[in-house]
């Protein structure tokens, strides 16, 4: 009856509240005071003081009636709290005062300070403040003595005596208690913790979230977790016991109508509402503030984190699905928000009328059947994402994994080690070998492909592959993007990262860098060493003490060996006319592509709604690719240097040098250039940083070497060494 007394009052159905109103009077209940005391204030606050006053009038006198004079009492002074008064009612209250207090010592001193003989209002109000500093109640002092109870009173000194929670008792002038200290409401935590902490130890138990609410009045309303851990960790609740009642609280909190949870789920915030509203009513309501559907998924998945509770969680799910199957009708949300929906109601054991994979193939190719990599990031989460790759082979069809390889430099980095993921554990894996060709050259430019690579190599998902290259060709290349790693990672935490998954991958139980050591020649173990002094002091030096312990045992003279060769550098080289086309082509993407790229966006935006413009989209991706290309090029140029002015050797492979090779067995001669990046103008011209050139810098004539080929590696001898340069 009285939940029912203040859903009444709240909803403002007054002719069902005071036939309501009038049941309870017949039999009032001293412990619902504050029932009907919350009831009169939702009155007061709709500014409806006679109705409130004149409701309030006939419980305070059915209480009375019913032997329950303190709680009449308590209710009168909460009414005229409200300014919901008369005269009647003020003397009414006066004489519940003198039969409550008039025998106790203090009583004259206080009813004469504050004016009572008067009966007013303000008399009342302020009798009712003092009588909060007698005995039996407590006090706050602000300034460091923290929370007392006011043990004694005493009229002929004028003193009061207080013993704080620290076991100290002091005695202060009544007039210091009353300037100096806060009388705390007998609801107050701070009060409760000094009069009914087993009450409060209840609550921990029975109503959680009732109990962050009193914590939360102490801040205002609004407290974070480590406020609440302050305030009731261990004087309420035990330190071996918080755990578990933390999670009460998540459950009860996210179904709390008064509480707001704010902040993230492990540091969660709670205000304290001023009308109370439910989880799922607030999820919808903060739908409405959300412009799209990705934005609205991203609001519902907050909320699912947030409700701890079963029902709470159903009922959130299944708004979202209403959300995702309004969507998929209107046709307007973009595939990637569709895709999040559907995905999101598919985490957690529901179905939408379209399937994931559908909507996954449309956001991933273009009309003309192009696939799209990187538009797997316009998903929200990486939940999303990964959940969309284990979709592929259903998206893409029979062919799947070739697609899915032959991009494998163009799949973001969010997903790239998911798509990896799935085409070893499909039987797939030997599609990435052709990644080799791409990245080797470049560590630079694609870290996690060549790491990815790296990783594969040593699972052996190449083994027996005729056409793999060699672990001693490996391990350089890994060297290589070792050393790019350790030179950003304070700049970037993702390489920081990075460089240690790699030093466990070449040192670790995987161990590559012992495959590649193991019957290492001199030349190429004197390159590693050369990769690793280049990489600084700070390499990592689990790396760097196998490589000196190779060397100590078999070379000890390469530590002694003259300075690397020039294109062991860290520079890009190149011939002039190599360096004059890539300046060229720079000049080419800034001064024309990319501007005339920036008015085919513009022209796509002035077509309209940018969340289904395929143009705008095409445009916007050119974009990304013209201006990416644009920094590589400016960054390559900046570290080009002339071959035209280095010392090229005569007498061994090197940059500007021809050498001319006899495959062992078929006898078949050949003869390449061997020049930069941006001189191979025909197919008798190897690019020095290619994996077909890496096995043959710095050999003599005589030597043999083994050069990668469509059919697998090619042994061959070097018949003659030219130098063009």
């Amino acid at each position: 009856m009285t939940n029912e007394l203040v859903q009444l009052a709240r909803s403002l159905q007054f002719d069902a509240l005071e036939s309501a109103w009038g049941q309870a009077t017949k039999s009032p209940d001293a412990a619902a005071t504050d029932a009907y005391a919350t009831a009169i204030d939702l009155l007061c606050e709709q500014d409806m003081a006679s109705r409130a006053l004149g409701l309030a009038s006939s419980m305070i006198e059915a209480l009375v009636g019913n032997g329950a004079a303190d709680a009449a009492m308590e209710l009168g002074f909460r009414v005229m709290r409200r300014s919901a008064h008369n005269d009647a009612l003020a003397r009414t209250v006066v004489d519940l005062i003198e039969k409550r207090y008039g025998s106790e010592t203090w009583y004259p001193l206080l009813r004469d300070r504050a004016g009572l003989t008067a009966a007013s209002v303000q008399a009342i109000l302020e009798f009712d403040r003092l009588r909060r500093y007698t005995r039996g109640n407590v006090v706050y002092h602000g300034g460091g003595w923290g929370e007392g109870q006011v043990e004694e009173f005493v009229p002929q000194s004028q003193e009061t005596a207080v013993r704080f929670s620290s076991g100290r008792r002091e005695l202060f002038p009544l007039d210091t208690l009353l300037t100096s200290f806060k009388a705390l409401d007998a609801h107050d935590l701070r009060a409760m913790k000094l009069k009914q902490l087993d009450r409060l130890k209840q609550e921990a138990e029975q109503n959680p979230s009732g109990l962050i609410r009193r914590a939360a009045a102490l801040y205002r309303g609004t407290i974070t977790s480590a406020q609440v851990k302050t305030e009731l960790c261990p004087s309420v609740v035990d330190a071996k016991a918080w755990p578990t009642f933390w999670k009460r609280v998540k459950t009860a909190t996210a179904k709390d109508p008064w509480l707001k949870v704010e902040g993230t789920p492990t540091r969660p915030v709670f205000v304290v509402r001023g009308k109370p509203v439910g989880l799922v009513e607030e999820a919808t309501a903060a739908l409405h503030h959300q412009n799209d559907l990705g934005q609205r998924i991203g609001v519902l998945r907050d909320y699912l984190m947030r409700g701890q509770d079963e029902e709470v969680r159903t009922q959130i799910l299944g708004l979202a699905g209403k959300i995702v199957e309004q969507a998929i009708e209107e046709k307007k949300a973009t595939h990637a928000h569709i895709l999040d929906g559907i995905l999101f109601l598919e985490e957690n054991g529901m179905r939408a009328s379209i399937p994931a994979a559908a909507e996954l193939r449309a956001l991933l190719r273009k009309d003309d059947g192009t696939l799209v990599p990187h538009a797997i990031d316009r998903l929200a989460t990486q939940a999303s994402r990964a959940h969309a790759i284990e979709l592929l082979p259903t998206a893409l069809g029979d062919n799947w994994a070739d697609q899915c390889a032959v991009a494998l430099t163009e799949w973001p980095n969010s997903v790239l080690e998911n798509v990896v993921d799935k085409l070893v554990a499909t039987g797939n894996g030997t599609l990435c070998l052709p990644m080799w060709d791409r990245v080797a050259p470049y560590p630079n430019r694609f870290p996690l492909q060549t790491y990815l690579f790296g990783k594969l190599y040593c699972d052996g998902v190449f083994d027996d592959n005729e056409q793999a290259p060699t672990p001693v060709a490996v391990g350089r290349v890994l060297l290589h993007l070792g050393r790019v790693l350790n030179a950003d990672r304070k700049k970037n935490q993702m390489h920081g990262r990075l460089l240690g998954r790699l030093t466990s991958l070449l040192t670790g139980k995987r161990g590559l860098m012992n495959r590649a050591l193991d019957g290492i020649s001199r030349d190429d173990l004197a390159h590693y060493v050369g990769i690793c002094v280049r990489a600084g002091e700070d390499f990592p030096p689990e790396i760097v003490n196998m490589i000196d312990r190779v060397v100590a045992d078999h070379y000890p003279d390469i530590h002694a060996a003259p300075e690397l060769p020039f294109w062991e550098r860290d520079f890009t080289f190149t011939t002039r006319d190599g360096l004059r086309r890539i300046r060229e082509e720079y000049r080419v993407l800034v001064e024309d592509k990319i501007p005339a790229n920036s008015k085919a966006i513009g022209a796509a935006a002035a077509l309209g709604d940018l969340s289904e413009n395929s143009e705008w989209e095409s445009a916007m991706e050119e974009q990304r690719n013209l201006t990416g290309r644009a920094q590589d090029m400016d960054q390559q140029i900046r570290s080009a240097r002339l071959i035209e002015e280095q010392d090229v050797p005569s007498d061994r492979v090197a940059p500007g040098t021809k050498v001319t090779l006899v495959e062992e067995g078929s006898g078949a001669r050949s003869a390449y250039r061997v020049l930069g990046p941006w001189d191979l103008t025909d197919d008798h011209t190897i690019n020095y940083l290619a994996p077909m050139a890496q096995g043959l810098l710095g050999k003599v004539v005589g030597e043999a070497a083994e050069m990668p080929s469509a059919h697998g590696p090619v042994r061959v001898r070097i018949e003659a060494i030219e130098r063009i340069i």
